[in-house]
């Protein structure tokens, strides 16, 4: 059995996965709170004593732990280089972990477990090449060519959220202007749902945000869609022309066979897949969402050694 970790700036899942990639317990951690790499590190070391002790397993059935961590990865040297808003600099956590479980630990970026994950078994198991998109705060990227993982100069290759589709577009985080990831990630789409309900208050998407007490997330627009709103299909179908662009250059650069489609606004499936495909129109590259969801990221990560 092997335990992977998908470590994100909110939290971090933990997961037990056995020989035929079944995640057989999970627990989790919070980790926005965490201002320091000493108690980031020791909430992951904690959370997998805990999952241990759920699991009722003995760590000698162990035989390795896996990890995918946001930011830039030295995957060679287990290293955290950065991440985004956790507080790991220069940090060797695979080495932090070996210390504490003495298991081989492997180390590789979040969205290339995801991806992994999927490969082995989910949506792109039974295909040669796969690229996984995630939608969220931004988009992330994962590239299987021929069975393996592309990890390109750096270990920086797959972060597709920076294709530049719009030269007069916005500022994106990385500092350049009109990243694909500015317009089509399930952020992008909450800050055009604010601005339309403020501009039109009284839709029936205004209505579905003042019933979640203001709040606007990645499930909110399609909520309305399905109360028949035309102001939310509307911004929906330029979503999908958005989303459609970079999938398409990703389609005629790389060539997978398939793409996978995650984060938490893949689970909408076939109201998301089905306009995506008809705006990409006829090509050999299936398009899907992912099949493990949350559980992609832990898989991923706890069959990092099969690279």
């Amino acid at each position: 059995m092997r335990i992977g970790i998908d470590l994100g700036g909110t939290s971090a899942a933990v997961g037990l996965v056995d020989e035929n990639y079944n995640v057989l317990y999970k627990t989790s951690v919070s980790t926005n709170d965490c201002k320091t790499e000493k108690a980031l590190t020791e909430k992951l070391i904690n959370c997998v004593h805990d999952l241990i002790a759920l699991s009722g397993v003995s760590l000698d059935a162990v035989d390795s732990i896996g990890i995918g961590s946001p930011g830039s990865i030295d995957i060679e040297n287990g290293v955290v280089l950065s991440a985004g808003n956790l507080p790991l600099f220069n940090t060797p956590i695979a080495k932090i972990l070996e210390d504490e479980f003495h298991k081989k630990v492997y180390l590789d970026n979040d969205a290339n477990c995801a991806a992994w994950g999927e490969f082995h078994a989910g949506a792109a198991k039974e295909y040669n090449s796969a690229v996984m998109i995630t939608l969220g705060t931004g988009i992330g990227g994962g590239i299987i060519i021929e069975g393996k993982l592309i990890h390109g100069k750096d270990n920086r290759a797959g972060e597709i959220g920076h294709i530049v589709v719009d030269i007069h577009g916005k500022r994106c985080a990385c500092g350049r202007i009109g990243c694909w990831e500015t317009l089509a990630s399930t952020r992008a789409l909450i800050e055009r749902v604010k601005a339309e309900v403020a501009n039109v208050p009284y839709s029936v998407l205004g209505n579905v945000v003042a019933e979640n007490n203001g709040v606007v997330d990645g499930k909110t627009l399609f909520v309305a869609m399905k109360r028949g709103c035309k102001v939310a299909k509307s911004i929906f179908a330029d979503y999908i022309e958005l989303l459609g662009v970079g999938v398409l250059n990703v389609i005629e650069v790389l060539r997978p066979d398939i793409i996978i489609i995650g984060g938490g606004i893949s689970k909408e499936g076939d109201t998301l897949v089905k306009p995506l495909v008809d705006y990409i129109g006829e090509t050999s590259t299936i398009i899907q969402t992912s099949q493990l969801n949350d559980n992609a990221g832990i898989i991923g990560a706890a069959l990092l050694y099969l690279q």
